[in-house]
């Protein structure tokens, strides 16, 4: 009998919650009922439901828990914030060759020996007699370069962005198909894209802006036809509105060295690249 008059009770109190959970529909005014369900559903009361579509949502709840949700809308539900997105990369490259090198020509009796001269350029002498000549040459030369890529695009908050600017390199391509009555060469000409740019998906809470962001930045490589210098970064950063932020960079070494017995050269040189981004928010 106290089991009968206990589960009475819960039934009866189960029915008096569910009583005082009514429903509302609410019309949202500048966003869907998908971009702000998944924001609103963390604040839901155990046994509420909240569900919607289009431009309506639909909830079941207590009054003190409508009227927490209608809050959390009033901040969530405005126009999305426009903003513009720069992204800076660059790179700074320097050079360096040095070495010396003799070379000429001599004659003793029937035997003659002869170096080629292999370095244009530089400073060095030459010592004649007769038909006979020898130069004595060395060389310093340093070069250096830089690239600065900037590249802007407008996305409204939540939204994707993406902007990539660049040329389509043709690349020969020969296939050989295997028939009955042999092989058949076949010659065309596919292309690859290259260029720079970057793809981005910035969320804002406030002054500070969260961003996904993969710039891209590919050159014509030294390698033969197709052949590419390519550059890849995919990363997450956080930061404020208005200031630049740091997404990454790398630098690379080069060095080599010839030695001969007439002739000693070395050669270095260095690249570095530095990528950046700024999010401000449009009027």
């Amino acid at each position: 009998m106290k089991k009968l008059v206990l589960a009475l009770a819960l039934v009866l109190l189960a029915g008096a919650a569910h009583a005082q959970q009514q429903l509302e529909i609410i019309n949202l005014k500048s966003r869907t009922a998908d971009q702000v369900l998944p924001q609103l559903r963390p604040f839901i009361e155990p046994g509420g439901t909240l569900s919607g579509m289009n431009n309506q949502i639909f909830i079941r709840a207590s009054d003190a828990n409508r009227r927490q949700i209608r809050e959390l809308l009033a901040a969530i539900d405005r126009p999305p914030r426009r903003l513009v997105i720069s992204v800076r990369q660059d790179a700074d490259s320097a050079a360096s060759a040095r070495g010396g090198e003799v070379s000429g020509r001599v004659r003793s009796g029937d035997v003659r020996i002869e170096s080629r001269r292999t370095v244009i350029g530089g400073s060095g002498v030459e010592v004649r007699r007769g038909d006979d000549v020898v130069r004595g040459q060395v060389y310093d030369s340093r070069s250096s370069g830089s690239e600065r890529v900037a590249q802007q695009v407008q996305v409204v908050e939540g939204g994707k962005a993406y902007i990539n600017v660049g040329t389509s390199v043709p690349v020969p391509l020969r296939q050989v198909m295997m028939t009955p009555g042999g092989a058949v060469v076949s010659d065309t000409v596919v292309y690859r894209d290259l260029g720079t740019g970057f793809s981005a998906e910035p969320q804002l809470a406030g002054d500070n802006v969260t961003l996904t962001i993969s710039p891209t930045h590919d050159t014509p490589g030294s390698q033969g036809p197709g052949s590419a210098n390519v550059q890849r970064l995919t990363t997450t950063v956080s930061g404020r509105l208005g200031e630049w932020i740091d997404l990454g960079g790398s630098v690379e070494e080069r060095s080599g060295e010839e030695a001969g017995a007439l002739r000693y050269s070395t050669r270095g040189g260095s690249t570095g690249r530095r990528v950046q981004l700024k999010v401000e928010e449009l009027p």
